[in-house]
């Protein structure tokens, strides 16, 4: 299992949209693969048999692309990183939990858990209730959204104060306005939504925030020569712009233990496309609407199929597979337009 890591320079600005336009705190993995599959035929070409990484690149199962915090000792000092993983989209409550409304909206901010805090509360799903009997409040939260444990926040010695209160991604909208090709006049003003990522001081400490996504197995090398030029290139709108630049990339090791075994529940870390025979495990999941525009050297603008996907953090009753479906429109023959729908699951509850 390995892990790919994505340390972008202060400030660097994202735009990360969804169908309808509006701004995204993650790349989900079916984007994350057509940015790997558009890289990939940019440096090896898309010629069928000779170019086999595109048929590798069909089987990848990857994780959608998530965020990690790194704590960097200004003295000299070994540096601590957190990865955070999404939250289950499954009821978390305590039975001792009291119905006090300032607590509960602490908890609801909460979007993602570090690796450690996540493994934590795999442990307390109820089989028979159908939810995880833990109060989220035993975390310690990181700018409201991101709960860790208190471990890991008291090996830092940071006051939880000063951590409470940061933002690691900041969005904003930026004015801009259209400028004529004909008379170089101003034509119309709009707001362009962006988000940014920050890196903050506190104490002995810089805080670097930083995006990665776990990949189950390589089964063609050359894909990490692909991450590399997907770095490059960048991800997400308005690259032109200078938006997207991952920066430097590392790669590490997940354990796999971490996604064998365990419950008959699982987890989704990937936007997933079910097959007709896997609906039936959905236990609590949230839909995702895909659509836009073909991305071809050709250089034609069609649009894609509409098509919806299951929410990282949905919740199922057994394991399901997914799968990589063809959303390019009829008439449009020149290529195949896929959708990498395959599930990346991690399992919860006891054996």
């Amino acid at each position: 299992m390995i892990v790919f890591k994505f340390y972008p320079e202060n400030r660097a600005k994202f735009r990360f949209g969804d169908s309808g336009g509006k701004l995204k705190e993650i790349v989900s993995s079916d984007q994350l693969f057509s940015a790997l599959y558009n890289c990939a035929v940019l440096l090896y070409g898309s010629a069928g048999g000779e170019n086999s990484l595109l048929y590798s690149l069909q089987k990848l199962i990857i994780s959608s692309l998530f965020y990690g915090v790194r704590f960097e000792n200004l003295s000299g000092d070994k540096s601590k990183e957190i990865l955070f993983l999404p939250r289950p989209l499954a009821p978390i409550s305590c039975r001792k939990q009291s119905a006090d409304l300032l607590q509960h909206k602490r908890t609801k901010k909460i979007k993602y858990l570090s690796a450690q805090a996540f493994n934590r509360l795999q442990k307390k799903w109820q089989n028979a209730g159908k939810y995880f009997d833990f109060d989220l409040l035993d975390f310690k939260a990181i700018g409201g959204n991101f709960a860790c444990t208190r471990e890991e926040i008291e090996s830092l010695s940071l006051e939880m104060d000063k951590l409470a209160g940061i933002k690691l991604f900041n969005f904003y909208a930026e004015p801009k306005v259209n400028v004529s090709r004909l008379n170089g006049g101003a034509e119309d003003f709009y707001y362009q939504e962006e988000m940014e990522l920050t890196y903050l001081q506190a104490d002995q400490y810089l805080i670097r925030p930083f995006l990665y996504f776990i990949c189950r197995e390589i089964s063609d090398r050359r894909l990490k020569a692909v991450v590399r030029l997907m770095a490059e290139e960048g991800l997400g709108g308005k690259r032109s712009q200078g938006m997207g630049a991952l920066g430097e990339v590392t790669e590490d090791e997940w354990s796999p233990e971490w996604f064998e075994g365990g419950g008959r529940y699982y987890v989704a870390l990937s936007s997933i496309f079910p097959r007709a025979d896997e609906t039936d495990k959905l236990l609590y999941y949230e839909l995702t609407e895909r659509s836009g525009y073909i991305y071809s050297q050709q250089g034609r603008t069609i649009r894609k199929k509409r098509v919806r996907l299951l929410k990282e953090g949905s919740v199922f009753s057994d394991k399901i597979a997914g799968r990589v479906i063809d959303i390019r429109p009829q008439g449009f023959t020149e290529h195949q337009v896929l959708l990498n729908g395959n599930a990346f699951l991690i399992p919860i509850g006891e054996v």
